[in-house]
C-alpha cells in the first residue's frame, strides 16, 4: 500500500500549483502564545486560499486566541508511547491525502515524525529550524539535523541568519537546503510617538526564560534605582515566581514583573507608551539562545528604541546607534551604561535612530516577506 501511495504522489502532484494541493502543518503544539509567527504563517495562508490542516500533538502551556478558523487534528489521541504517535500521524497525513509537511522546529517534530514518516509517503517536507530546537546541548545531540535535512524528501531548511545558516552547516546541513528567512512577524507602521514620560518606561516582553537575561536586568535595575527610570517585565514562564523573589530580595521598587500581554494590540500599546524596550539576551545554561526575538521586529515597527545583545542572529538586524542599540552578552555595567547613554540622547538623534528601524524593519520582516519565500521554495519542489 505505501508503496503505491508513494508512486501516487510522485507522479501526480504539481507544487507549482499550490492552491490544489493538501498541506499540514506538523506542530508539537497549536495556538501557542509564544510563537505567533507560527500563527501569523498559518493566517496568511488560511486568507490566502491554501487548504491548512494543522496537525498537532499536545496543548501549549499558554494558548494564542486566533481570529481565524483553521483545523487542528490531534494525533496524540489514543497513544501511550512513540510508537502510537508515529502511526496516529501515518494515517492522518494518508487519509487526509496531505501532500506537503510544513514544520516549525527542528525537534522533536521534524526529527521524530517529518523524517522517518514522510520518507516512507514520499512526502515533501520543510523545516524552520530556530533557536531551542538546535541550540540546546542536548537537543544538539539528539535532532540529528544533519541526517534529517539530507532526505530526498527534505526540501528546505529555513532559519533566521548567516549565525543560524553557519551552525547548520557545521553540522551536516547542506548549504544548498539552507534558505534564510526572518519569522513571520505582524506589526503596523504608524507615526512615531514622541513621549513626555517621567520616569522613562523600559519594558521587556518575554518568555521568562533563562535565555532571556531577565535574572541580569533585575540587576541592572538595581544598578539603576537612583535615576529616574521604571522597568516593567511581560511574559509568562517557569521563572516568574524566582525573578520576583529576586526582586524582593533586592528591595527594588523600580522595577515590576507583570503576567503575558494578551494579543497582538496589547503588546503594540506597551510598545508605544515605552520608552525604550530592553531584549538582554545570552546563552542559557542549557546551551540555548535566542534565534531573533519577534519583539524585537515589532519595538522597531512601532518606533520603540531596541536595546538588545550580540546573541545569535541579533547583530545581523541591529547596528548599534544606527537602528538601534547593542551590546556585549552577561555585562550589566555595559548594559546599565548603555541604557544611560540612550536615555541622555538628543531627541532629535534618538529619533533618526527610530526612523532608521522602522525603515528597516520592512525590509527585513513582514509576513509577507517571510510566507513569499516559503511559498517559492515550495513552488520550486520537483
Amino acid at each position: 500500500m505505501f508503496e503505491f501511495v508513494k508512486n501516487l504522489f510522485k507522479k501526480s502532484t504539481n507544487y507549482n500549483d499550490l492552491k490544489n494541493i493538501n498541506i499540514a502543518y506538523v506542530l508539537a503544539n497549536f495556538p501557542s502564545l509564544s510563537q505567533t509567527f507560527v500563527i501569523n504563517e498559518i493566517k496568511w495562508l488560511v486568507e490566502h486560499g491554501y487548504n491548512i490542516k494543522v496537525i498537532s500533538f499536545s496543548t501549549p502551556d499558554v494558548p494564542a486566541i486566533l481570529d481565524f478558523e483553521v483545523e487542528n487534528i490531534r494525533f496524540d489521541e489514543g497513544s501511550s508511547c512513540h510508537e502510537d504517535l508515529v502511526n496516529n500521524l501515518e494515517r492522518i497525513l494518508i487519509e487526509n491525502d496531505i501532500q506537503l509537511v510544513h514544520t516549525h522546529f527542528v525537534f522533536p517534530v521534524g526529527t521524530l515524525f517529518d523524517y522517518p514518516i514522510c520518507g516512507k509517503l514520499n512526502i515533501p517536507y520543510t523545516i524552520f529550524a530556530h533557536a531551542a530546537d538546535i541550540f540546546r546541548y542536548n537537543i544538539d545531540e539528539m535532532n540529528r539535523v544533519g541526517e534529517v535535512s539530507s532526505s530526498e524528501m527534505c526540501k528546505g531548511i529555513f532559519t533566521l541568519g548567516n549565525f543560524h545558516k553557519n551552525y547548520l552547516i557545521e553540522r551536516g546541513v547542506s548549504e544548498d537546503k539552507i534558505i534564510i528567512t526572518k519569522q513571520a512577524s505582524n506589526y503596523d507602521i504608524e507615526d512615531i510617538l514622541i513621549n513626555n514620560n517621567n520616569p522613562k518606561k523600559i519594558v521587556s516582553i518575554s518568555r521568562y526564560t533563562e535565555k532571556k537575561g531577565l535574572d541580569d536586568l533585575i540587576d541592572v535595575a538595581k544598578l539603576l534605582e537612583d535615576e529616574n527610570y521604571i522597568f516593567a517585565l511581560y511574559g509568562f514562564g517557569e521563572l516568574k515566581e524566582e525573578l520576583r523573589n529576586r526582586i524582593n530580595e533586592l528591595n527594588l521598587s523600580n522595577i515590576s514583573v507583570n503576567d503575558e500581554l494578551k494579543g497582538a494590540g496589547e503588546v503594540k500599546k506597551v510598545l508605544r507608551e515605552a520608552d525604550l524596550l530592553v531584549s538582554p539576551c545570552k546563552r542559557a545554561s542549557d546551551g540555548d539562545m535566542d534565534g531573533i526575538p519577534t519583539i524585537i521586529f515589532e519595538s522597531m515597527a512601532y518606533g520603540t528604541p531596541v536595546l538588545t545583545t550580540n546573541v545569535s542572529s541579533i547583530p545581523e538586524i541591529i547596528d548599534d546607534g544606527v537602528n538601534g542599540f547593542i551590546v556585549e552578552a552577561n555585562n550589566k555595567e555595559v548594559f546599565k551604561d548603555k541604557i544611560n547613554e540612550i536615555m541622555s540622547l538628543p531627541p532629535e538623534d534618538l529619533l533618526k535612530i527610530r526612523q532608521k528601524a522602522q525603515k528597516d524593519v520592512q525590509e527585513m520582516s513582514s509576513v509577507d516577506k517571510t510566507m513569499n519565500t516559503v511559498t517559492n521554495t515550495w513552488k520550486n519542489i520537483k
